[in-house]
């Protein structure tokens, strides 16, 4: 909550009605981006590969509604940022597929960030084009693939978030190690994207 109170204050004047946050990961720590983000106010769009864990998070009041496709997803979100109503859409997808087709879209972005589990890219973070059974699959019969996989959709992932800070999101790291993993993965400007502690968190004190 006090993330997104400090990002309201220092890039839209201390209002997040009608804006939209987009991150990934909705499992642990991350279940609790939707609520922190719609009790500043702001429309949020979580994007988890789990099912089950959007529906955890439903089940519990911590996000409003699940989404099956994108574009169910965005129809909810706009109206709601029409509205500026405060609301969370939980997103079943990949987002190193889902980042980089709301940067193919043009969808108007007001924040991005990220909580997916990047820093286990073998047992936590699951690569672009597989579904969860297939990723079970392919980290038991082949874990060195599934490693190298799994680091070049961190790289997709992060070079989408970098280009939506290139036409004007406001885009920051949340501690999950997924710059490094993607600057080592070839993504050479992984660390143009800040990282919470510095920007939102350290002015507090």
């Amino acid at each position: 909550f006090e993330t997104f109170a400090a990002l309201a204050d220092k890039h839209f004047a201390g209002d997040l009605s009608g804006k939209l946050v987009v991150s990934g990961g909705m499992g642990g720590m991350g279940g609790a981006q939707p609520l922190a983000a719609t009790l500043n106010g702001a429309v949020f769009l979580g994007i988890d590969v789990d099912p089950a864990r959007i529906e955890r998070r439903v089940r519990t009041g911590y996000c409003d509604q699940m989404a099956l496709t994108l574009d169910e997803a965005l129809a909810l979100c706009d109206a709601a940022r029409t509205a500026k109503k405060a609301l969370s859409v939980g997103l079943v997808g990949n987002c190193a597929e889902v980042l980089p087709e709301l940067v193919k879209r043009g969808i108007d972005v007001d924040v991005v960030t990220d909580q997916t589990s990047a820093h286990d890219p073998l047992n936590g973070y699951v690569p672009a084009g597989l579904s969860l059974d297939e990723a079970n699959e392919l980290r038991q019969n082949n874990s060195e693939n599934y490693v190298k996989r799994s680091m070049a959709s961190m790289a997709t992932h992060v070079e989408a978030m970098l280009a939506l800070k290139r036409s004007g999101t406001v885009a920051f790291d949340y501690g999950n190690n997924i710059r490094k993993q993607a600057l080592d993965a070839g993504c050479k400007d992984a660390f143009d994207i800040p990282g919470f502690v510095p920007e939102y968190i350290r002015p507090l004190f």
